[in-house]
């Protein structure tokens, strides 16, 4: 019976919402939980959303992983909730430790997106979120110079910065990379959500797991940021770059379109 309904949500969804091959993942991942009590997290990459095979993960008092040819792992649900530190591994990729959070026995969110190696100097962004809303449009402005994102231009004047990838049908990754960034600059990453971008009083973007991460400096991940919960605002002020660090803005959500 619990096998039926998932089938007939997902069907659902998917003529809803389009995203048939995301959506047979989930139910991928739903019937796997169902029939052997474990876990999925799946790792994809950051540039063009392909899955990531044959990667080492290791998941603390858990066990050690690797992915398979789309991208999974399965583990056996913890017995108890709480937060689980994950440490990525994969020759191309950067090496990535950040947290999964396991609530009632299900996984918060079970998907992140890794860059691949970066050369030194360069940062790359990376969201990633879940079904809805359908469309998460990421900016990021250089203060007197330009404006990257997909309804401004997608590569700015001098080409350091660049929209690598834009999503418009859910879960993303949409990626921004700075090839340098300029100490002597302020710089502005901000998302808006431009499927509820007439409703002022839409909760849409802060219900949808939305989760920001940085790598730069040395091919690292330095920072694993998720959307503020419980507000309504179309608009998420993530961080600022400031003399080339980055700081966190914990700012609220708002329909106002953020400046530096």
């Amino acid at each position: 019976m619990k096998k039926l309904l998932f089938v007939m949500l997902a069907v659902l969804c998917g003529s809803i919402a389009g995203t048939a091959q995301i959506n047979r993942l989930d139910i991928d991942d739903n019937f796997h939980e169902l029939d052997s009590e474990e876990l999925t997290l799946r790792f994809f990459n950051a540039l063009d959303g392909l899955p990531i095979p044959d990667a080492r993960v290791a998941i603390d008092s858990i066990g050690a992983f690797v992915t398979d040819r789309e991208g999974a792992l399965h583990f056996p649900i913890p017995e108890e909730d709480g937060f689980y530190r994950v440490e990525f591994a994969h020759a191309d990729y950067i090496r990535s430790v950040f947290q999964i959070e396991v609530m009632a026995g299900t996984l918060f969110f079970n998907r992140f997106s890794v860059s691949p190696a970066l050369p030194v100097g360069s940062v790359r962004v990376v969201l990633d979120w879940s079904e809805e809303p359908a469309d998460i449009d990421a900016h990021l402005i250089k203060q007197g110079h330009y404006h990257v994102a997909y309804h401004h231009k997608r590569v700015s004047e001098d080409g350091v910065a660049r929209l690598d990838r834009d999503d418009r049908d859910g879960y993303g990754p949409e990626t921004i990379t700075i090839k340098q960034i300029d100490r002597t600059s302020d710089y502005l990453y901000f998302l808006q959500d431009y499927s509820n971008r007439n409703n002022r009083d839409s909760h849409r973007l802060s219900e949808s797991r939305a989760t920001v991460k940085v790598f730069g400096n040395r091919n690292e991940l330095l920072q694993v940021i998720q959307v503020p919960q419980f507000q309504s605002g179309t608009y998420w002020p993530v961080f600022r770059i400031s003399n080339g660090r980055i700081v966190l803005l914990n700012a609220s959500l708002t329909n106002a379109a953020p400046e530096l």
